[in-house]
C-alpha cells in the first residue's frame, strides 16, 4: 500500500458521510480502555461496549476513552450515536490517509493527528493515525492499534505527577498532543542523525551513498507531509474561543505552536540538507568521472603511435627471438592476464569501479 496517498477504490462515489475504513487493518479485534481520575484518584479498565464507558461519565472526574482499532465500522458508528458525533467526522476518523486537521462543535472538538515510529528493521518512518475528542468532562482517542504513544501521560496520572490530575479534561488533550509533537521530534531526529552522517561518505562517493540520500529523501519528505499542517491546527485551537478550552490552557497551547515550529523548521532543515547533499554527490561523481576520464584518455593517448607502429610493420621481422622460443605464446597469454588484472586492481583501488 502507497505511503503518502492510499488506495481510495473504496470510497470512490460514496456519499458525504459514509463510514468506510481506509487503511491497513494492524489488530485483529477493536479493544475500548477506560481511563479515570480526578485530584484523589484514578482507575483504568477494559470495557467490551462503548455503553458502558458512557455511564461513567461524571462531573468529578475527567474520562478517557481510549479506542484501538480503527477497522470496526460499527463500533466507531456506535461510539458517534453514544456521543453525538457527526458522521462527516466519523468518515475521517478511519480514513487514516487523512491530514491533520481540527473541527469545533459546540458540543465537542476533535484533533486528528499523525503519531510516527521509525523502524530499523527497514529504515522507514511508520505512520498512525490517532483522533482526539475533547468533551465535557471527557476525551475520546481513537488509534489505529496498541501503542505506547500515550504511556507517559498515563504514568504521570498514576503518579500524580505535575498537576495533570487536578486539572481539566482540556489540559489532558494538551498533554496528548503534547506527547504526539514530542514523538514527531524524537523521529525527526533519528532521520536527522542519519542526513548528517552522509556527510561523512559523500566525498568518497561510494555508490550506495545515492541510494541512502534517495532513502533519507524519502522519508523527511513523509515525516514533512505529516508535520506541517500541525501548526495551522493548533493556530485553529488557539482561536477557536470554545467555552471547552480553559483560559489557562491557552499558555500552554502556546508552547504546543512553539513545539509544532520547531518541528517543521528541523523538518525544512534536514530537508534542504539532504537535497544539498544530493547535489554534492552528483557533482562530485561528475567531477570523479571527468578525472578517470581525464587519465584513461591520457593512458590511451601513449598508445596511439605505438599501435600506429604496430599496425604497419606488425612484427614481421626477420629476426625475433621470441619465435623460436616454444613458451612464447604461453608467456603472452600470461603477460597479458597479468596486466589485465593490475589494471583492474588499480581502478578498484582508485575507486573507478
Amino acid at each position: 500500500m502507497a505511503r503518502f496517498l492510499k488506495k481510495r477504490k473504496d470510497v470512490y462515489g460514496a456519499a458525504p458521510g459514509s463510514v468506510i475504513f481506509l487503511g491497513r487493518k494492524k489488530m485483529e479485534e477493536s479493544k475500548i480502555k477506560v481511563f479515570q481520575y480526578n485530584e484523589d484518584s484514578h482507575t483504568e479498565f477494559e470495557v467490551d461496549s462503548i455503553q458502558k464507558s458512557n455511564v461513567l461519565l461524571s462531573s468529578d472526574s475527567v474520562t478517557w476513552i481510549n479506542v484501538y482499532g480503527l477497522h470496526d465500522v460499527e463500533l466507531v458508528n456506535q461510539i458517534g450515536t453514544q456521543f453525538s458525533i457527526s458522521q462527516l467526522l466519523l468518515e475521517d476518523i478511519v480514513n487514516t490517509d487523512h491530514r491533520p486537521r481540527l473541527v469545533v462543535e459546540h458540543d465537542y472538538i476533535a484533533c486528528i493527528v499523525k503519531a510516527m515510529v521509525y523502524t530499523p528493521s527497514d529504515k522507514k518512518v511508520h505512520s498512525d493515525q490517532i483522533t482526539c475528542i475533547l468533551g465535557a468532562h471527557y476525551i475520546i482517542t481513537f488509534q489505529e492499534r496498541i501503542a505506547e504513544y500515550f504511556e507517559p501521560v498515563r504514568h504521570r496520572i498514576r503518579t500524580k505527577a505535575g498537576k495533570i490530575c487536578s486539572q481539566n479534561e482540556d489540559y489532558l488533550l494538551y498533554s496528548l498532543l503534547d506527547t504526539l509533537i514530542d514523538n514527531s521530534l524524537e523521529t525527526i531526529e533519528i532521520i536527522g542523525e542519519q542526513i548528517e552522517q552522509i556527510d561523512m561518505e559523500i566525498m568518497h562517493a561510494y555508490p550506495k551513498t545515492a541510494h541512502k540520500i534517495y532513502s533519507l529523501k524519502n522519508e523527511i519528505n513523509y515525516i514533512r507531509k505529516q508535520v506541517r499542517p500541525l501548526k495551522e491546527m493548533i493556530v485553529q485551537l488557539q482561536k477557536s474561543e470554545s467555552r471547552l478550552i480553559q483560559p489557562g490552557t491557552l499558555d500552554y497551547l502556546q508552547d504546543l505552536h512553539e513545539l509544532v515550529s520547531q518541528a517543521i523548521e528541523s523538518v525544512d532543515m534536514y530537508h534542504a540538507m539532504v537535497t544539498d547533499q544530493l547535489h554534492v554527490y552528483n557533482t562530485y561523481v561528475s567531477n570523479k568521472s571527468n578525472e578517470i576520464m581525464k587519465f584513461l584518455t591520457m593512458f590511451a593517448s601513449l598508445f596511439i603511435p605505438l599501435t600506429f607502429i604496430v599496425g604497419i610493420y606488425g612484427t614481421n621481422f626477420e629476426y625475433v627471438p621470441e619465435f623460436e622460443y616454444k613458451y612464447s605464446y604461453f608467456i603472452m597469454w600470461g603477460v597479458m592476464l597479468l596486466l589485465t588484472g593490475g589494471m583492474l586492481y588499480y581502478f578498484k583501488k582508485k575507486r573507478w569501479l
